[in-house]
């Protein structure tokens, strides 16, 4: 099995080690899997809830773009739950977001 010691931010941190059997002594699996890590661990994240009407072509993992104008600003961020409701006649599609700060 292929072991790799992980540092974050500018080497003073250390990271949690990432034991998959999968991976086993394949370079370029660890080295995909290593950047994936990094990738998923670069910022830190928010989870935001968004409460829109029934939207039934929201897809996990889909990127959108919110226009936010109590705030002022456009954010981006990865769609990784999807709910959706019925509020009296109107269908309600309850998205959570996760967005980096």
């Amino acid at each position: 099995m292929i072991a790799v010691e992980v540092y974050r931010g500018s080497g003073e941190r250390p990271g949690g080690e990432v034991r998959d059997p999968l991976i086993g002594d394949s370079l370029p699996v660890a080295l995909a899997r290593g950047r994936a890590e990094l990738d998923a661990n670069a910022h830190t994240m928010e989870r935001v809830e968004l409460e829109s009407a029934y939207r039934p072509d929201s897809t996990l993992g889909e990127l959108i773009e919110i226009d936010d104008p109590v705030q002022g600003v456009t954010w981006r961020g990865q769609v990784i739950g999807i709910a959706h409701r019925l509020d009296g006649a109107e269908l309600i599609t309850v998205l959570t977001v996760r967005r980096p700060l």
